[in-house]
């Protein structure tokens, strides 16, 4: 039996890890690999494979965008009972050896009249210094901008939006109001299999199917 291509390969195991672990996963690679693998398939198999491929890509983005939102959510708002754990780490550049700090600004007063004292005790003698509330609340701004730019390395480079556009606009300009064959927009657009794909799945198109699945035709309608 004849061995798929060292391309067809290294593409479904990337996405297979890529699915894992969505947040690490890096899609213009992953287009890039899906471009290789179809390029030298006749034109059914290469619809056929992409198809399926972009399918499982579209799931992907799904799963990436859930956890954008996730991690979004958790470093906007915490729950009224949380408070604020600090990382000794994260202190270490306002204090000296160990510390007090005031987080009156950052938690609400609980109702029951209790203190809570939390200390960083050390073995050896040390010098107490107290932390001003505005070097607290500059190492809290800092903390977020952290967490915003996690948020943009995740975002990655892609564009589906921008894609759907492009298609849209081609269609518009050319006045066409009959489906068109997505093979034809393939060649007419020049734009990789991938983005043509995407751009139609997540840009609200219409597609039907004519014929076998194989062998049939791929309609899109604007």
């Amino acid at each position: 039996m004849m061995q798929p291509p060292r391309s067809t390969l290294d593409f479904w195991r990337e996405l297979r890890s890529a699915l894992a672990l969505p947040e690490q996963a890096n899609l213009k690679r992953l287009c890039q690999l899906l471009k290789e693998a179809i390029a030298l398939l006749p034109e059914p198999e290469q619809l056929a494979a992409a198809g399926a491929a972009i399918e499982q890509m579209t799931d992907l983005h799904a799963l990436r965008f859930n956890l954008l939102m996730t991690v979004w959510e958790e470093s906007e708002a915490l729950p009224e009972d949380a408070v604020p754990v600090l990382e000794f780490e994260a202190l270490e550049a306002w204090i000296r050896q160990s510390m007090s700090v005031d987080l009156d600004v950052l938690v609400e007063q609980p109702r029951a009249k209790r203190q809570r004292d939390r200390k960083i005790s050390s073995s050896a003698d040390s010098i107490v210094a107290v932390v001003e509330t505005e070097a607290v609340l500059q190492m809290v701004e800092a903390i977020e901008a952290q967490h915003h730019s996690m948020i943009q390395d995740l975002a990655g480079e892609e564009d589906p939006l921008r894609w759907a556009r492009a298609i849209t606009a081609w269609i518009q300009f050319h006045k066409l109001e009959e489906p068109i064959e997505i093979s034809r927009l393939l060649h007419e657009l020049q734009m990789p299999w991938v983005e043509v794909w995407l751009g139609v799945l997540l840009g609200g198109f219409e597609l039907e199917q004519h014929g076998e699945f194989y062998e049939g035709k791929i309609l899109v309608r604007c």
